[in-house]
């Protein structure tokens, strides 16, 4: 992966700042996004303190901010050859009372931000680059108070099925990871101390996913050594079925 050129949205945090994280390790040189948490951006850069880390401001559901974005990615790189789409946010409420607005804005930056964001790589990307969409295991196994959020998962992993197809002819891949639930500041703010609880007791492993665990996965699937594989959503999910 040395000298690789990679994007990952929403790196500043939870399971994209360990994405970022491993890229850096690998010497890749690693582009991160954020939307308004500037604290999280400067922390990272701080932490990391690595010359081949550039962190940039961009709200994956506005088009221009992404085009923006890429021109700089364009300009400071001239390539792509990792796309990892990790941003996201969530709202919650049951489908009765949603403010379709709310919904909305789930959509648009869980889903629509992929889109974005794999319409405009593709022209700088590398013929063999490889995309990695970070989904969740609510687009497989749906809740209750998570409508938006279980629709834009469950539009990620076929979202990504398509890419697969339209780009083989490039050999760019195209994969999903589905994390169980993982610990971390956004996703602690959704649920219930009892429904972490029950979560835990239903997964045979008896531990939750870690931010690590996805990010290893996605440098698999970014790799070469997973060069056969496209089109595949993989749940990390400790056993449960």
């Amino acid at each position: 992966m040395n000298n690789k050129v990679a994007l990952v949205t929403g790196g500043t945090s939870g399971i994209g700042k360990e994405i970022v994280i491993e890229l850096i390790s690998k010497d890749c040189k690693v582009i991160t996004c954020y939307s308004s948490n500037e604290e999280n951006a400067k922390n990272l850069e701080k932490e990391l303190n690595n010359k081949n880390l550039l962190i940039l401001k961009c709200d994956v559901s506005n088009e221009e901010q992404v085009i923006n974005m890429f021109k700089v990615i364009k300009e400071k790189f001239g390539k792509l050859d990792y796309l990892v789409n990790n941003a996201g946010t969530f709202i919650d409420n049951l489908i009765k009372d949603f403010c379709i607005d709310d919904f909305r804005k789930v959509l648009d930056i869980n889903l629509l931000g992929k889109v974005i964001c794999t319409k405009h790589a593709y022209p700088i990307m590398n013929d063999g680059g490889s995309i990695v969409n970070i989904s969740s295991h609510l687009g497989v196994v749906p809740c209750t108070e998570s409508p938006a959020y279980c629709a834009a998962a469950a539009g990620i992993i076929n979202f990504t099925k398509a890419t697969a197809l339209e780009f083989a002819d490039r050999k760019i891949r195209a994969n999903s990871i589905c994390p169980a639930f993982t610990p971390t500041p956004l996703s602690l703010k959704g649920w219930k101390q009892e429904e972490i609880e029950q979560k835990l007791k239903e997964t045979p492993l008896g531990r939750f996913a870690t931010p690590e665990d996805t990010a290893r996965l996605c440098l698999f699937l970014l790799s070469d050594d997973s060069s056969f594989i496209t089109g595949e959503n993989i749940w990390i999910n400790g056993g449960r079925m």
